[in-house]
């Protein structure tokens, strides 16, 4: 059972350690939750994606964490989420979570302090809460795994479907349609898109499935694909500068579909051509084949602003050569997610 401490109780302690770091217990204790952003791990360009893709985080109380980060406070509405990491060098401390809050002193010397103008802490919106319990990276896992795409899930429980079996959302243990089974022995990751029988020691994914189905699937190849992808197109704004997509992660299904729609062991090397959209609120989406597939980051999206709005006030499209990498499936865990880089018209 959570309990807090009473005013006596925080008055001792401070008595005794004056010097000490101020720690804040997150989640149902306090009705308090903090999404730390570690701009050295990539937090801000986490954060912008998901602002992006999803709603902006709205004002609230905030302060700088004396290493160059940043944390937004909000309050807890209802059932207090769990602490979770959200991508790189983001991170939700929620449930069970602890944060350092001003006036500590950083190791590297710094202060944490309260930043301008100091806002009332606001409810957490609810998208960051579903995120954390379960509709994206979970904490015991790190915030670069790859996960499978929502048409491979599909595929899968279609193919269990075909066996008889119609399994359910997350992990759970079904009765194996190989052998006689009056116990649930067969285990099943509808998400990871893995299976494994306990009684009769088969498993594997998707490949394994199909092929102990008795239906043809084509020959896994070891090698990359190399090629090209899309219709071929005017390019508006041709260079060789090399800039990386963020928020591809969100789209692994469009881009598993625009590269043929199954994982090769040696992943993807495709050429495309992509169209830079501006959006309402003031961000950049980037598409191929008009499906979306990640953005420009915030530093990006300025930098290329005013040559985009060029491109489309004299061709009616900002397009510019781009490449889907990775998309690997090598067995087991080790799944790489697609990636997208363009090529764009450098500062010279």
């Amino acid at each position: 059972m959570h309990q807090s401490a009473d005013r006596v109780q925080v008055e001792y302690w401070w008595g005794r350690w004056p010097e000490a770091n101020v720690g804040v217990v997150t989640g149902a204790v306090s009705d308090l939750a903090v999404i730390d952003v570690d701009p050295r791990h990539d937090g801000e360009t986490t954060l912008y994606a998901l602002e992006t893709t999803r709603d902006r985080l709205p004002p609230t109380l905030e302060s700088d964490t004396g290493g160059g980060g940043r944390h937004l406070w909000f309050t807890i509405p209802g059932e207090a989420p769990p602490s979770a990491d959200l991508g790189a060098g983001l991170e939700l401390k929620a449930e069970r979570g602890v944060i350092v809050a001003p006036p500590s002193r950083h190791y590297s010397g710094g202060l944490y302090r309260w930043r301008e103008p100091i806002h009332e802490p606001v409810p957490l919106p609810d998208w960051v809460s579903a995120l954390a319990s379960g509709h994206g990276y979970r904490h015991d896992t790190p915030a670069e795994a790859p996960i499978r795409t929502s048409l491979e899930q599909e595929e899968f429980r279609e193919l269990w479907a075909r066996a008889g079996v119609q399994i359910g959302p997350g992990d759970g243990y079904y009765l194996c349609p190989f052998h006689e089974d009056h116990h649930p022995s067969l285990h099943i990751d509808a998400e990871g898109c893995r299976w494994y029988c306990f009684a009769c020691h088969i498993g594997g994914g998707v490949g394994r499935l199909a092929r102990r189905l008795g239906l043809t699937r084509p020959q896994v190849l070891r090698e990359r694909l190399r090629g090209r992808v899309g219709r071929e197109r005017a390019l508006a704004l041709a260079g060789d500068e090399r800039v990386e997509v963020v928020g591809e992660s969100f789209h692994q299904s469009e881009l598993l579909g625009l590269t043929g729609g199954r994982r090769r062991y040696g992943g993807v090397d495709l050429e495309a051509v992509a169209e830079l959209v501006p959006l309402e609120d003031d961000g950049i989406e980037v598409r191929i084949e008009d499906k979306p597939v990640g953005f420009l980051d915030q530093e990006d999206a300025e930098r290329f602003d005013a040559r985009i709005a060029d491109a489309l006030d004299l061709t009616g499209a900002a397009t510019c050569r781009a490449a889907i990498r990775g998309g690997w499936d090598r067995g087991g865990d080790d799944l790489g997610l697609f990636g997208v880089t363009l090529y764009l018209p450098g500062d010279d």
